[in-house]
């Protein structure tokens, strides 16, 4: 197909476009504020420390808030989980013991009757949901009712006014 040669674009190399300038930047301008320099003796002097909290008294828990002991069944395995947080007082790992929770089962007849009582309601509320709609729907149209009564009043109205006036007209 080299009749149609013409038509197609000719790859060209583009040179590389020259980097963007650096912008400029505003001259500094020095303030009323003496710069931040160190002691010329080379000596820092540090603030005093305060004084280091007293330890806190022991206190004695009542019997009926300590911990029972409690009996772990044997099939539970034991889960180590490790708490990080570090005080300053104790820089040690504390070790917390959590037993593993255990799958829980369903029976297929207990679930058989959760999905039908889950259908059961969800069918009601969908009838539910379609008795508003239908009183929406009631609602709108006797509002449109009452409004078209009102407009016929009003004509009916009008009209008796002015045959009134044509009565009181050829009276005089």
């Amino acid at each position: 197909m080299a009749l149609f040669r013409f038509l197609k674009k000719k790859k060209e190399e583009l040179p590389m476009p020259p980097p963007p300038s650096p912008p400029e930047l505003p001259p500094i301008l020095k303030g009323d504020i003496d710069e931040i320099r160190a002691p010329e003796t080379g000596e820092y002097e540090l603030p005093e420390m305060p004084p280091a909290l007293p330890a806190p008294e022991p206190v004695e828990i009542p019997q009926f808030m300590r911990p029972s002991p409690m009996v772990r069944p044997a099939e539970e395995e034991e889960v180590k989980v490790f708490d990080r947080t570090i005080t300053p007082e104790e820089p040690e790992i504390k070790e917390i013991v959590r037993p593993e929770p255990k799958p829980t089962f369903v029976a297929i007849e207990d679930y058989k009757r959760v999905i039908n009582d889950t259908n059961t309601i969800r069918s009601k509320l969908m009838d539910a949901e379609n008795f508003v709609r239908r009183l929406s729907d009631l609602k709108n149209e006797e509002e449109r009712a009452f409004e078209k009564w009102r407009t016929q009043l009003e004509n009916v109205e009008k009209k008796l006014n002015y045959v009134d006036k044509l009565i009181a007209r050829a009276q005089k």
